[in-house]
């Protein structure tokens, strides 16, 4: 991570912090021509940025995919400390008002699946309580099908979901984290190796979490591998699993956060998927008209605290 004792290390006054500022853009909109749009630079000058930000910190920082250019690990890192960094330095210069949440009653609408649900509403809740703030939150259900009907809703603030392939103009998006999937299952129902062999995983029963049904990435790559996914059972929501796990004999193929949590509600094994799977990575997303609005900023630097608090 990107820290006082790192910038000790940088002769911090031949380094371009307006570089910083393109980082960031970056890391919002995912697209170098949407990046220079944002700042009023040729898409060049972006990339010539670019250029001198990967020598900077010897490392890629993105890396195109079909939907874009995907942050990496480094890069997901340095947002979370260079953020906060850039608003100060903002709101010094210009002399920007702070949002108070201990004197504000407001309410932050955020939308997300029930998976990060789990993870993040104790957690704020906890924040709200230990710090007396005044705000409050309310968790509205959508997922990566439904995100965009969610944000028309003017009365959602900020969505969490998986990266979008493509964003409209009217819409801005900031990765938080990103990780892999585990397998999950009762000890007590199916004796399996530890970690499941792919043998076990293509002959045991699944139990599939789909929001309209249909079959997911392990469907496919089991069909490439010319095997078809022995589901039993597909459930809408990731805490409709609890149940399933705690009394059929299946294994759940989702999230690491998420197996992990309910790894620590039930009496359940989490292992390793042993076949090739993609990562997955969550952003927030919010509406393009209501982006370096202080409330907005206060609540978006939340939820990159959420992730630093849970290692993701």
């Amino acid at each position: 991570m990107f820290t006082i004792n790192s910038i000790d290390r940088i002769a911090l006054s031949h380094v371009d912090l307006n570089l910083l500022v393109v980082f960031q853009a970056l890391m919002q909109e995912g697209s170098v021509t949407r990046a220079g749009y944002k700042l009023n630079l040729s898409q060049s000058a972006v990339s010539a940025a670019l250029g001198r930000l990967r020598k900077l910190f010897d490392d890629p920082l993105f890396e195109r995919t079909r939907g874009g250019m995907a942050p990496t690990a480094k890069a997901l890192s340095l947002s979370v400390s260079l953020g906060p960094s850039l608003s100060n330095i903002a709101s010094v210069i210009l002399e920007e008002a702070e949002f108070e949440p201990w004197q504000s009653s407001r309410t932050f609408h955020l939308a997300m699946s029930d998976d990060i649900e789990a993870l993040f509403g104790p957690w704020i809740a906890k924040q709200k309580l230990d710090h007396n703030w005044g705000v409050n939150f309310a968790i509205h259900q959508t997922n990566s099908q439904l995100w965009r009907t969610t944000l028309e809703d003017s009365l959602i603030d900020i969505v969490l979901t998986t990266t979008p392939t493509q964003l409209a103009a009217d819409v801005q998006a900031e990765p938080l984290f990103s990780g892999d999937y585990r397998c999950i299952y009762n000890p007590g129902l199916l004796r399996l190796s530890h970690p499941i062999s792919e043998r076990e995983y293509i002959e045991t029963r699944h139990v599939r979490v789909s929001y309209d049904s249909q079959r997911g990435w392990v469907d496919d790559v089991l069909s490439v591998m010319g095997h078809t996914r022995n589901t039993l059972c597909t459930t809408s929501h990731f805490l409709g699993l609890v149940p399933i796990l705690r009394d059929l004999p299946v294994i759940a193929t989702i999230p690491e956060p998420v197996a992990v949590r309910i790894g620590e509600i039930l009496d359940v094994k989490v292992s390793p998927v042993p076949i090739r799977m993609p990562r997955f990575t969550i952003s927030a997303i919010w509406k393009t008209d209501v982006d370096g609005v202080v409330e907005n900023n206060w609540i978006r630097q939340v939820l990159k605290n959420f992730v630093v608090a849970h290692d993701l």
